[in-house]
C-alpha cells in the first residue's frame, strides 16, 4: 500500500477513537496509537523503545507515548516528530454528531448542516475530508506513524527519530507539560536534540493556495483580575461600590484593546479578549457582591513581563478612578431628582500583583498560609474544579487575609501559560534546519506546484511553546504572579531550561479548526507533505554540527 493511503486509513482509525480533551477517554486515543506502533516489526524487536508513559499527578492518569528509532549508526543526534491525539466536544454537529468521528460518513452528510460558500466549494472540490479531528490534528499523528514504519522498515537513517504523541493539548497542554522531564531526562543522558517537529495543520488566510510553514509559535497568557469592592445593602447603593462594576470598567479598557498587541518588525498578535467574568457571590441576597473576578487571553510574541505589569497596573488605576467617578456622577443625578442628600463615602483604593499581596499575607501568616492553601486546592481539585476557578480562588483566600481592606484590584496570571517563541538565528542548528526548509518550499513550488510560505509564529497556541526557554528572568517574574504554580498547575521550569530545541510546525493544509466544517485538504496533506517530510529527515542528518558526534 502506498505511503499516501496508509496516511489515510491509519487517520481514520485515529479519528473513529476521539479521546476528548479533559476526559480519561484520552487514554484511549493513546492505547490505539501505542498499539498500532506496537505491531511494528521494530518495536516487537526492541520492545524497550516504545513506551506508553502516564504523566506524574494527573487526576485523569492520562499517558503519552514514546516511540524511540535508534540508528544502526550509533549516534546522539535525534530528531523530535510530536503531536496531540485530543480533540474538542462535538455539541456542534447537531443532529449529525453521531458521525463526527466518522469522516467517510460525515463528508457525504455534511451539506444537511448549514456551510458557509467556502466550505460548499470546499466539498464540492471533492478535495476535502471533513470529521472532527482530522486536521485538528489526527492526520498529523497518521503522518508521523506512518513515517516512522517507514523508517523503522528501512533502517538506514544516520539518526534517531522519537516520535512523541500526547494529550490535552486542547485543554491546558498536560500532555507535553508532562513529556518535558522526559526528553529533558534524555538529554541527560546523551540525547542530541537537533531539530522538533510538529504537524499541525497550515491555516489559510485569503488563500488557500498558499500554505505555510511556522517557525515558532505565539505565546499565550492570561491576566486575571480579582476585584474586591465595597459592599453595601441595596437600599444604599452609593455608600459601596459594585465589584461589578469594577469588572466591567476594566473590561470596557481592556477589551480588544490594541495597545496590547504584542508585535514585531512583520508580525502582531490579536488583542485581548475576555475569557471569563463573574462575580464570586453563591446565593442570593440584597448585599451587593463584595468580589468579582475576570481572566483574559493575551497573546505575546516577545513578552516583555515588567512593562506587561507597569500597563496593566496603570489599566487598573484608571478603572478604579473611572468607577468612582461613575457612581458620584450617579449619586448627584439621583440626589437631583430626589430632593435628599446621600451619605457619601471617601474611598480609597490599590492596586497590586499577587507576588505582593502574597509576600505581605506571609509576614503576618507565615509558610502555614501556603500549608493551608495546599490543602484547599486539593479539596477543590477532589471537586473537579478546572484551573482557572481554582486560580481565582487562590487570590480570594489570599486577599482575605490581607489587612488593608480598601477597594482593591490584584493582577495574577492564570494557568495556562504558553511561552512565545522564536527562531534563535545565532544557533547553527536553527540555520541549518531554515535552508533544508528553504529546501522544500523550493521542491514544492517546482515538482509539486504548491507555494509555500515561510512564517515567524503559529498563531494557533501550540505545544512548540514547550520547547526550552531561554529568559530566565522573564519566567521567574511570570512564576511568582502565576496562579496554582506548584499546587495544581505544573510548569517544569527547571526541565525547560534545560532544554533549547529548534523546531518548525510543517502539516497538511485544514481549515475551521473546532467547528462543525473542521476539513482536511487531501491532496496537498496526503500526496506532498509525506515526501517532504522525507526530504527534510534525510538531509537533517547530513550536516556534521560543531561539537556533534
Amino acid at each position: 500500500m502506498e505511503l499516501k493511503q496508509r496516511i489515510m486509513q491509519t487517520m481514520l482509525e485515529l479519528v473513529k477513537v476521539p479521546g476528548i480533551s479533559g476526559t480519561e477517554s484520552e487514554n484511549l486515543a493513546a492505547k490505539k496509537i501505542y498499539d498500532i506502533l506496537s505491531e511494528f516489526e521494530y518495536f516487537k524487536a526492541n520492545g524497550d523503545y516504545l513506551k506508553l508513559i502516564e504523566i506524574k499527578d494527573d487526576p485523569y492518569k492520562r499517558c503519552f507515548v514514546s516511540a524511540l528509532y535508534k540508528s544502526k549508526n550509533p549516534t546522539n543526534r535525534t530528531i523530535i516528530l510530536t503531536g496531540h491525539f485530543d480533540v474538542v466536544g462535538v455539541e456542534e454537529f447537531g443532529h449529525l454528531k453521531h458521525l463526527a468521528f466518522d469522516p467517510i460518513e460525515l463528508t457525504k452528510r455534511i451539506n444537511e448542516l448549514k456551510l458557509n460558500d467556502e466550505a460548499k466549494r470546499d466539498l464540492e472540490s471533492k478535495d476535502y475530508i471533513f470529521g472532527r479531528g482530522t486536521a485538528d490534528m489526527k492526520f498529523g499523528i497518521a503522518l508521523y506513524i506512518e513515517l516512522l514504519r517507514d523508517i523503522c522498515y528501512e533502517d538506514n537513517l544516520s539518526g534517531n527519530v522519537l516520535f512523541l504523541a500526547v494529550p490535552s493539548e486542547e485543554s491546558n497542554s498536560e500532555g507535553m507539560l508532562g513529556a518535558v522531564p522526559y526528553l529533558a531526562e534524555l538529554q541527560d543522558k546523551g540525547f542530541e536534540f537537533i531539530g522538533l517537529f510538529l504537524s499541525e495543520c497550515s491555516m489559510p488566510k485569503h488563500d488557500d493556495k498558499i500554505k505555510y510553514i511556522y517557525l515558532g509559535t505565539v505565546g499565550k497568557i492570561m491576566p486575571l483580575f480579582f476585584f474586591a469592592g465595597k459592599e453595601t445593602h441595596v437600599h444604599e447603593p452609593f455608600t459601596g461600590i459594585n465589584a461589578n462594576l469594577l469588572s466591567s470598567e476594566l473590561n470596557r479598557l481592556f477589551e480588544l484593546n490594541s495597545d496590547f498587541c504584542d508585535r514585531t518588525e512583520k508580525d502582531i498578535v490579536p488583542p485581548p479578549t475576555c475569557l471569563k467574568q463573574m462575580d464570586l457571590k453563591k446565593l442570593y441576597s440584597v448585599q451587593t457582591p463584595l468580589y468579582a473576578a475576570s481572566y483574559y487571553n493575551l497573546m505575546t510574541l516577545n513578552l516583555d513581563v515588567d512593562k506587561l505589569i507597569i500597563k496593566l497596573k496603570e489599566l487598573c488605576v484608571q478603572a478604579l478612578i473611572n468607577s468612582i467617578e461613575i457612581v458620584n456622577k450617579r449619586r448627584v443625578e439621583f440626589e437631583s431628582l430626589s430632593h435628599e442628600k446621600v451619605n457619601k463615602k471617601d474611598l480609597k483604593y490599590l492596586v497590586l500583583t499577587y507576588e505582593e499581596i502574597l509576600c505581605e499575607v506571609k509576614k503576618i501568616y507565615g509558610e502555614g498560609f501556603i500549608d493551608e492553601l495546599k490543602l484547599k486546592v486539593k479539596n477543590w481539585e477532589n471537586e473537579k474544579m478546572d484551573n482557572q476557578n481554582i486560580a481565582v480562588n487562590i487570590v480570594k483566600e489570599t486577599y482575605e487575609k490581607y489587612p488593608n481592606k480598601v477597594l482593591t484590584i490584584v493582577i495574577a496570571f492564570s494557568p495556562p501559560y504558553y511561552p512565545d517563541k522564536s527562531a534563535d538565528l545565532k544557533d547553527v542548528r536553527v540555520l541549518k534546519l531554515h535552508s533544508i526548509i528553504d529546501e522544500v518550499i523550493e521542491i514544492a513550488k517546482t515538482k509539486y506546484l504548491h507555494t509555500i510560505e515561510k512564517q515567524n509564529y503559529f498563531t494557533g497556541i501550540c505545544d512548540l511553546s514547550y520547547t526550552g526557554i531561554k529568559d530566565e528572568g522573564k519566567i521567574n517574574k511570570i512564576s511568582s504572579n502565576l496562579l496554582g504554580l506548584g499546587l495544581n498547575y505544573n510548569l517544569p521550569i527547571e526541565s525547560l531550561k534545560k532544554l533549547n530545541i529548534p523546531v518548525a510546525n510543517i502539516g497538511g493544509l485544514g481549515k475551521d479548526f473546532h467547528k462543525y466544517t473542521e476539513r482536511l485538504n487531501i491532496s496537498y496533506s496526503f500526496n506532498v507533505v509525506p515526501k517532504l517530510y522525507k526530504h527534510i529527515i534525510n538531509r537533517i542528518f547530513d550536516y556534521k554540527y560543531e561539537g556533534g558526534r
